[in-house]
């Protein structure tokens, strides 16, 4: 028994969290695995009538993506929550991951503690995969989701699946890649700068939290676990479903905002075309100097972004 705990206990210590998130953080079971987030219920003031704001990160990210935006947004009176994804992070995981256990997992957090109710909808935001959960959790529970924003992602892209993507599906292919990380974390660092525009002009304490961050994900066989088997499910999503989502997200009643990194090289901003033409209605900014994380990169006017479309979302 130790011996089956030791990795998950080394793991769960070696994962912490930014120290601004830290008296946020929580947990609650669910079937297959315990759900880690941050709520800002914990310890800031809410303001009446606004709505609360789901921070959902990407693929192979955790939920201290939003560490610069979780405190902004919760100054603003927002009560604003960023789970972990089943696999991801903090979430330890022993059941089936795929995109519709994170859809699920989400639509449960917003039923849990007085999140989201019919009377009282949310707001969410999803950074490139956790965009796409962000829509298929508001397609499927409109009752709970008022408004979306995607950021750095959206379903349908204009685009087919990346070729190596495809090819990381393959089980001895994707371990044999995401392994390989572990007897090279330079290897593990270096695989961070195309997500950002200027990786090396961000602070020196962002800059060793994410040294510190990548090193422990591809460490963890919970993470190796998350990754693969979301990406495997992510592009049989995409193939097998594009017409679906595209008839739900053009009825979809709530508001939708787009955001994106002017300089992504993960998912150019071109892609988001399609799904431009079925919603003109959203409108899409691009925040200038960053890559595929603007959130992190260029944390205050992505946020003021999104205060800015929060503060007409009714």
């Amino acid at each position: 028994m130790y011996l089956t705990l030791l990795p998950v206990i080394c793991y769960l210590l070696f994962m912490k969290s930014w120290p601004s998130l830290t008296p946020y953080a929580k947990s609650f079971p669910l079937q297959g695995g315990d759900l880690f987030y941050y709520d800002s219920a914990s310890g800031t003031a809410v303001t009446a009538n606004k709505p609360s704001v789901m921070l959902i990160h990407g693929l192979g990210d955790e939920a201290d993506t939003w560490r610069h935006v979780f405190p902004l947004l919760a100054a603003a009176g927002y009560r604003v929550v960023a789970p972990d994804l089943p696999g991801f992070g903090r979430s330890v995981w022993k059941g089936r991951i795929s995109m519709s256990r994170h859809c699920k997992a989400i639509l449960r957090l917003l039923n849990t503690d007085g999140i989201a109710s019919p009377g009282n909808p949310a707001a969410l935001v999803g950074s490139s995969l956790g965009a796409a959960v962000s829509e298929m959790a508001a397609c499927r529970r409109t009752d709970l989701v008022k408004a979306l924003i995607l950021i750095d992602g959206c379903l349908p892209l204009n685009d087919k699946i990346d070729k190596g993507l495809l090819k990381l599906m393959l089980p001895s292919v994707g371990s044999r890649w995401y392994r390989s990380f572990r007897k090279n974390h330079e290897a593990a660092w270096e695989s961070l700068y195309p997500y950002y525009a200027d990786l090396d002009t961000m602070s020196g304490e962002d800059r060793e939290f994410l040294r510190e961050r990548v090193i422990a994900r591809v460490e963890s066989e919970n993470q190796e676990r998350g990754y693969l088997s979301t990406l495997r499910s992510m592009n049989v999503f995409f193939l097998f479903n594009g017409r679906r989502i595209s008839r739900k997200i053009k009825t979809y009643q709530g508001k939708i905002a787009i955001l994106w990194g002017e300089k992504d090289r993960i998912l150019p901003h071109e892609k988001a075309g399609l799904f431009r033409g079925l919603r003109p209605d959203a409108r899409m900014t691009l925040i200038s100097g960053a890559g595929h994380l603007p959130h992190q990169e260029k944390h205050e006017e992505t946020a003021a972004e999104m205060l800015r479309f929060l503060g007409v979302v009714k």
